[in-house]
């Protein structure tokens, strides 16, 4: 079986592992994640009419959410108020209004992850059984591991961005290889298939929640860091049988006696 795991806080943990009905995911988007570079790419295309590219990448970026339509001259403007990213900038922000991504790894104790994502290693890693993420992924193309690579994707024209309609889960599943150390594997999904919650990120952007079914989860992790009463929380809603959680208990992970790194406690009865 394969599993995808999700790095969280304890706080969140305890949504993504409710004490009834299903859990959620948040699906951020592509403008809200965390790497500047996020959605950039390389243009290798040049026009003898800025106003002539403006009005293709306008036309290319409307193409992706017809509903959001692009204008030159908002184009023109991204031009001076972010420089060489502006193409970057547009293109997460379009995107943005159509696609959220889940981010899993393929390493439930990897010290990096634990220490960027759990604050300080005092969360959870929940496993999740990616035969479940693909039936909500709908097909392997929006389920997909993140390629990693020493530049951004090359595009010969504005149009690369939107058609075909396939390369837009292959541009939002791009990272430069220094994060390569993720394993990074990607749920991309359209924000209409999601929960808005009403509320909005530190970045202004919605707050939409995907429903991952109880079944999913087949393991959860902890380690010493972690606070006691999430512990015994998470125990108890793993432990009930109406929740149809295939994790039985969340297992302790601890500091190696020798190494910088995690390993699993030994598993002994609760007293």
């Amino acid at each position: 079986m394969d599993v995808f795991y999700k790095y969280t806080t304890h706080q969140r943990a305890l949504t993504c592992i409710p004490e009834a009905g299903d859990g959620t995911l948040r699906a951020t988007q592509p403008a809200a994640l965390n790497d500047p570079f996020e959605c950039a790419v390389t243009t290798k295309y040049v026009f003898d009419d800025r106003r002539d590219e403006n009005r293709q990448l306008a036309e290319t970026l409307t193409m992706i959410n017809s509903s959001k339509p692009v204008t030159a001259q908002e184009v023109a403007q991204a031009r001076e108020e972010h420089g060489s990213l502006f193409t970057r900038q547009l293109f997460a922000e379009q995107v943005s209004t159509r696609f959220g991504v889940v981010s899993f790894a393929a390493d439930p104790s990897h010290p990096l992850l634990w220490s960027h994502y759990t604050v300080d290693g005092s969360g959870f890693v929940i496993g999740y059984d990616a035969a479940e993420l693909r039936k909500i992924a709908g097909s392997d193309e929006f389920l997909r591991p993140v390629v990693y690579q020493n530049q951004p994707p090359l595009i010969a024209g504005p149009i690369v961005l939107a058609s075909p309609e396939s390369n837009l889960p292959i541009l939002l599943s791009q990272k430069s290889d220094q994060w390569s150390y993720e394993s990074e594997w990607r749920l991309i999904i359209e924000l209409n298939r999601t929960i808005g919650t009403g509320e909005t990120d530190q970045h202004g952007q919605p707050i939409n929640l995907v429903p991952i079914p109880n079944e999913a989860v087949v393991s959860v992790h902890y380690t010493e860091r972690t606070p006691s009463a999430a512990v015994k929380a998470i125990r108890d809603r793993l432990a009930d049988e109406n929740n149809r959680y295939r994790a039985d208990r969340p297992r302790k992970l601890i500091m190696a006696a020798s190494a910088y790194s995690y390993e699993e406690a030994e598993d002994r009865p609760i007293r």
